[in-house]
């Protein structure tokens, strides 16, 4: 880059917006904020923190799902990326020796409550594959690796085990003093049965997905199952998967005031090539449901690092530690359309498009796609 550019910095650290340069200083980069905000050229860049997304499948050659990391994190404007559960206490050991050291996208993890991961997509529905105390073991050896406990709680995938997967993440995670992430999606269980087990701090994910049994009104307000929920602190995920984001659901939400806390893609081999593709798409589908940039870029910055106790992800003072530039493209509704999970179209008037990343005090330009 030019010794000096022209950004519109989003800081959600201090809840502000304004214009700055980002100068080169010695081996990094850092803002030299103007008096005023003024600049005399129009920033062509906007500047956040490094994204983050909460939920993707990265344990790469292993799980049936996974993709590789760098694919979905620094290639695409994402610093961290959070596997959601494809290791279990059984299989965690393979994907913090093998997999995660190979990428150059840092890496967290959900470990799944079944011990086997997602070496096949019916990992609870049976007790056989649950172990608590190895599962504790693993979380208090492991942090902050590990994040938290994950659990699906959909019919599909518990069978005849209804909440039972559901109550033993949450002793696990009891155990282990860290939060659960659940899948929820078509019942059985019945999804008040799901919210009524979860605490401050949880994270319920695949929250706008339209199918039957999802727990919002039809004006978009929360059902009372999810009001009370929210009220204790449980946090919203979008996870938006191949199945698990409706654009309708979300508008409805969106504009009854209830925004998530944090954006995620649920990426893995089967929508990378489409509805999802990455972190940037899921963000614009977002803004054009109606979420306003801020707090965009807020649910792939801060919430999800308040979550991960990351406590200077977003710090901006001094030199940058990471950070991702995009680009606000304004297409006016004449662009390509977009999809949810159902097949739904949209054309967003506004697309997020990364254009570089700062990491290590260095920067990577995307239209290549090349780490060094």
């Amino acid at each position: 880059m030019n010794e000096a550019i022209a950004v519109q910095v989003l800081d959600p650290a201090i809840g502000q917006t304004y214009t700055a340069q980002l100068v080169k200083s010695g081996s990094g980069y850092a803002i030299n904020r103007t008096p005023n905000g003024e600049l005399t050229e129009k920033p062509q860049l906007f500047l956040s923190p490094g994204w983050i997304d909460l939920h993707a499948h990265v344990y790469d050659g292993v799980t049936s799902l996974s993709v590789p990391a760098d694919d979905i994190g620094l290639r695409t404007g994402v610093h961290m990326v959070v596997d959601a559960g494809s290791a279990g206490e059984a299989t965690l050991p393979g994907f913090m020796k093998y997999v995660a050291p190979q990428a150059q996208t840092e890496i967290r993890a959900w470990l799944n409550i079944s011990s086997i991961g997602l070496v096949h997509l019916r990992e609870v529905a049976s007790l056989d594959t649950i172990h608590i105390d190895r599962t504790v073991k693993a979380v208090l050896d492991h942090q902050p690796f590990l994040c938290g406990i994950k659990v699906r709680s959909s019919g599909a995938i518990v069978g005849d085990m209804g909440l039972q997967p559901l109550q033993l993440a949450k002793l696990a995670a009891r155990e282990a003093g860290v939060p659960v992430m659940v899948h929820i999606g078509e019942a059985p269980p019945v999804i008040d049965g799901v919210l009524d087990l979860l605490e401050e701090g949880d994270v319920v994910t695949h929250c706008y997905h339209g199918k039957t049994g999802h727990p919002w009104e039809k004006d978009g307000k929360p059902g009372r199952a999810l009001q009370k929920a929210l009220d204790r602190g449980v946090l919203l995920d979008v996870g938006h998967g191949a199945a698990s984001f409706h654009f309708d659901v979300c508008k409805k939400a969106l504009a009854a005031g209830f925004m998530p806390s944090t954006i995620s893609t649920d990426l893995h081999i089967r929508n990378i090539g489409g509805p999802v593709y990455d972190l940037s798409t899921t963000m614009t589908k977002l803004l054009a449901c109606g979420m306003p940039l801020e707090h965009v870029v807020a649910a792939v910055t801060a919430e999800p690092a308040k979550a991960l106790r990351l406590k200077d992800w977003c710090d901006f003072s001094g030199m940058i530690k990471r950070a991702t530039l995009f680009r606000l493209t304004d297409s006016s509704g004449s662009g390509p359309e977009y999809r949810d999970a159902q097949g739904n179209k949209l054309k967003p008037d506004r697309v997020i498009v990364p254009s570089a990343v700062i990491t290590a005090g260095q920067w990577t330009s995307l239209d290549d796609c090349r780490l060094q």
